[in-house]
């Protein structure tokens, strides 16, 4: 005898979720409740421009060519005997007698001594002038030209050095400037000091008469002068919580003031960069673009990771249509990744495409100052660096791994209801393509499940079986490497 099934079989209906949006970011500032399940909430040190997610930023030992007959040959250096370094500059110099340009680094060190490596030189030494030291760590390092003479001068509490082509000199009666620009045959400088904005017409440091500056102060609330940036035919001063741009009429030698912007945040000076045709910078509340007129707020969906945090000690560079930043974020997620098991300055790396605002983010890295080194010959970002890596000289790389270290990458997901609101969902499988391996995991109100993704050209297809009614999905790696492309979850979903 057969008896009849009367136990009722729970009807469902079959649905996709398609990760088709990796290219579109970051979208963390968007409650949990108002996104799609293959939205992202949080994503580091992988690359994301082309909709898949590929291997991210990283630094490598910075390295030179030998020659300019030899330029895939290169050399690296040993910078043990400088204990830390803690400013580096890239000079380029023009030699009259040679009618040609020689290009040169500059590094100080911990006990205010500046330090110098030329490219293409046979030797390859690193050289180290005896007048070339300073009484105090400077504060402010730039390129200078007069005349038909270039320097690279250090400004410190106790005088200036300025190593020229082909003499070395410290001078003693230049103040303490954290900023300056030159430009209608004006020089206008900042205090260290007392953050007051000095201007001369004398633009010789050897000559430098207090008697010949005046000081500009204004009486109003956007705070300290920290700033000062030659653009688009004008000079603008930054200042803590605005901009004000000065305006020199070259018939007269006078000049005027305009107050272009006021900032509820404090603007960090170390981040203000010319980028082509903006100006960059970062407040307390984010990041934003300058084009001489107009502020504009930039990448908000990163906002919530500044979480007003102090990032005074943030460092900033450009190069080939590129603003770079290292700052300090809050991820707030309970992760350790590089520098972060430690006390750090900075722990992330920005690199936005100017025109384009795609971005990248280095998480795990605490960078102490960028240097731009672009001739005909060698184009990269330099770095130097706090903590344990304070005396290595990095360069930007894009190999997923700070030196010898490689550094967890994450994509992860918002929780999500997969667009179905209050219904109990089961997954039944993952169809992905990942060219190395990674892993895959899903977090919902009923369990947590971790699975293994071995690497293959091919498309894969893996059973899941995760039951809930909220997920979260994330993709994780500690390779160097990482390719994920078009991963699709196949869900039923309960009537």
């Amino acid at each position: 005898m057969f008896y009849k099934n009367l136990k009722h079989k729970k009807e469902t209906f079959q649905k996709d979720l398609v990760f088709s949006i990796f290219d579109d970011g970051l979208v963390s500032n968007v409650d949990d409740s108002l996104t799609s399940g293959n939205e992202c909430k949080s994503v580091y040190n992988l690359s994301i421009s082309d909709g898949a997610l590929k291997t991210g930023l990283g630094f490598k030992i910075f390295e030179t060519p030998i020659s300019l007959e030899h330029l895939d040959q290169t050399r690296t250096y040993d910078f043990s005997q400088l204990v830390e370094i803690r400013k580096i500059l890239f000079d380029k110099v023009y030699d009259s007698e040679a009618e040609e340009f020689f290009y040169r680094l500059h590094l100080v060190d911990s006990s205010n001594r500046v330090w110098s490596i030329l490219f293409l030189d046979e030797d390859g030494s690193i050289i180290y002038p005896d007048s070339s030291r300073l009484t105090a760590e400077p504060t402010f390092c730039c390129l200078y030209r007069e005349g038909s003479s270039d320097s690279a001068l250090f400004f410190s509490k106790y005088g200036m050095l300025m190593l020229s082509y082909p003499g070395e000199y410290l001078l003693t009666n230049v103040p303490e400037l954290m900023s300056f620009a030159v430009h209608y045959g004006k020089f206008f400088g900042i205090t260290k000091k007392d953050h007051k904005l000095v201007y001369t017409s004398n633009l010789s440091f050897s000559n430098w008469d207090d008697d010949d500056n005046s000081v500009i102060e204004f009486l109003d609330n956007r705070g300290l002068f920290n700033k000062l940036v030659a653009f688009k035919d004008y000079v603008y001063l930054f200042r803590e919580n605005g901009i004000t741009r000065i305006s020199i009429y070259s018939a007269n030698g006078e000049f005027s003031f305009t107050h272009l912007y006021s900032s509820s945040s404090k603007i960090y000076e170390n981040s203000v960069c010319v980028c082509g045709e903006k100006i960059f910078f970062v407040t307390r509340d984010g990041l934003y673009s300058f084009d001489g007129t107009n502020v504009n707020k930039i990448l908000k969906n990163y906002d919530n990771y500044f979480k007003s945090l102090d990032n005074t000690n943030c460092t900033c560079a450009s190069l080939n249509g590129k603003y770079y930043l290292a700052t300090k974020l809050d991820f707030s997620d309970g992760d350790e990744v590089g520098c972060e098991d430690d006390s750090f300055v900075n722990n992330v790396v920005f690199e936005i495409d100017v025109e384009t605002l795609d971005v990248n983010v280095l998480r795990g890295v605490d960078v102490r100052m960028f240097s731009a080194i672009d001739c005909p010959f060698l184009s990269k970002l330099c770095a130097c660096f706090y903590n344990e890596n304070k005396c290595v000289l990095g360069e930007l790389s894009y190999d997923g791994k700070v030196f010898s270290d490689v550094l967890k990458k994450q994509w992860k997901s918002f929780e999500t209801d997969l667009s179905v609101q209050g219904k109990r969902k089961r997954l039944r499988k993952l169809v992905v393509r990942s060219k190395y391996n990674c892993t895959f995991k899903i977090v919902s109100d009923e369990e947590t499940k971790i699975y293994q993704i071995e690497g293959n050209l091919n498309e894969q297809i893996l059973p899941i079986n995760c039951y809930g009614k909220i997920f979260q999905f994330s993709f994780e790696t500690s390779s160097q490497f990482c390719e994920i492309r078009k991963p699709k979850i196949v869900f039923d979903v309960e009537k």
